[in-house]
């Protein structure tokens, strides 16, 4: 297979320009038959395999209304997708997603998904000219979600409520990123992802706590404390 051409260079990964030759091909297909990578998506993508077919009729019907960039390692192997979708250019807003496998070279999985995501969120801001970026996920995700706090993204709200403990870890959250805590972030370390060491450092320090946990806890007891003002009544 011919080598993508390289759209952005970073430390650990590049991104990279499908083609609809790679659309075609035996790897970007099978990236959503792997229970590994699905297996926090939603549901659509967990219950249909996915196949060459799907995966070329996805590729042209996508490609002009979403950025799409390959995740290639530094040695070529490509590992999943960053993309931006439900672009609006009115309102300078967009949604931002990933999917990577992490059994490609694994010790730098975790390290990879978040270049990839700050990289793209870079090109959304400063080639885009984007004032607000939104990613969302599930409740299984809450580390990833807090580690995508070093790059600007806050969290913002669950989607609904399940109170079910069968379904807690699936409880989804949107997240956000603005401009502004991007232009600070990057004036403070010159790129969004400066290097590997300090993005490292940065991670060990994260609070145990975070801030999804404060929130959950907060609103369980309003919640509380709401409710039985009401059946005083």
């Amino acid at each position: 297979m011919s080598k993508l051409k390289i759209i952005i260079k970073g430390e650990t990964i590049n991104l990279c320009l499908p083609t609809l030759k790679f659309a075609r091909g035996d790897v970007w297909y099978k990236w959503l038959n792997k229970p590994i990578i699905i297996k926090n998506l939603k549901n659509h993508y967990r219950k249909f395999s996915n196949t060459k077919k799907k995966q070329e009729k996805f590729f042209l019907s996508n490609k002009d209304k979403r950025v799409l960039f390959v995740i290639s390692t530094k040695d070529h192997i490509y590992k999943g997708i960053v993309s931006l979708s439900s672009i609006d250019k009115d309102l300078k807003t967009c949604d931002i997603a990933l999917i990577s496998d992490p059994t490609i070279e694994p010790y730098l999985a975790p390290y990879a998904g978040l270049e990839a995501i700050a990289l793209m969120t870079s090109y959304a801001f400063d080639k885009m000219k984007m004032k607000k970026i939104n990613g969302a996920g599930n409740l299984n995700l809450k580390r990833w979600q807090q580690r995508m706090e070093l790059f600007g993204y806050q969290f913002n709200f669950f989607e609904k409520n399940l109170d079910s403990s069968k379904y807690k870890n699936k409880l989804n959250y949107v997240v956000s990123c603005h401009y502004e805590d991007y232009k600070y972030l990057k004036k403070k370390r010159e790129r969004l992802w400066d290097n590997l060491a300090s993005m490292t450092l940065r991670i060990k320090k994260l609070p145990e706590v975070s801030f999804q946990d404060i929130h959950m806890s907060l609103i369980n007891q309003k919640k509380i404390e709401y409710y039985k003002n009401i059946c005083n009544l």
